[in-house]
């Protein structure tokens, strides 16, 4: 008996430490700037809406259609090994992207993670998060949660 009971407690405490999903597009926006402020792709990736989860997708399978010759020009372009591109998946095709950007000194999605917001407005299963410096970002609700229109 005091086995099932220890076992009770501890599935419990663990499930509470888990983190919850987004209820609204500020916990989205906050959970966004988070996990990409820690490079922590994989949990941008579980914030990334449906529609961008399919477009990152496709743009992965074009790039790994592309002959050898053009996947070892890509590959050495942006310095990245040919057998990572042949296995990329959406978190690892995020931290290339991030990469890119922080090569070139132009990361927007890290500028404007970086601003305070300024307003939320929301419009059925969308709502745009202002930022002070002008800056906006686009989330969708699906089901309950809200996610991030990575575009």
């Amino acid at each position: 008996m005091h086995i099932l009971i220890f076992s009770i407690i501890l599935v419990t405490g663990l499930t509470s430490c888990q983190p919850s999903k987004p209820l609204t597009p500020h916990e989205a926006f906050n959970a966004l700037k988070d996990a990409y402020t820690h490079n922590n792709m994989k949990n941008v990736a579980v914030l990334l809406s449906t529609n961008s989860k399919k477009r990152i997708s496709t743009v992965i399978h074009n790039i790994q259609s592309m002959n050898k010759a053009q996947l070892k020009a890509l590959a050495q372009y942006y310095d990245v090994s040919s057998e990572s591109i042949k296995t990329m998946n959406i978190p690892e095709y995020l931290a290339l992207q991030k990469k890119i950007a922080a090569d070139r000194g132009d990361d927007i999605l890290l500028t404007a993670l970086n601003q305070p917001i300024a307003q939320v407005t929301i419009a059925q299963s969308k709502a745009t998060v202002q930022l002070y410096n002008g800056m906006s970002l686009l989330f969708v609700k699906e089901g309950p949660y809200w996610y991030f229109e990575y575009e």
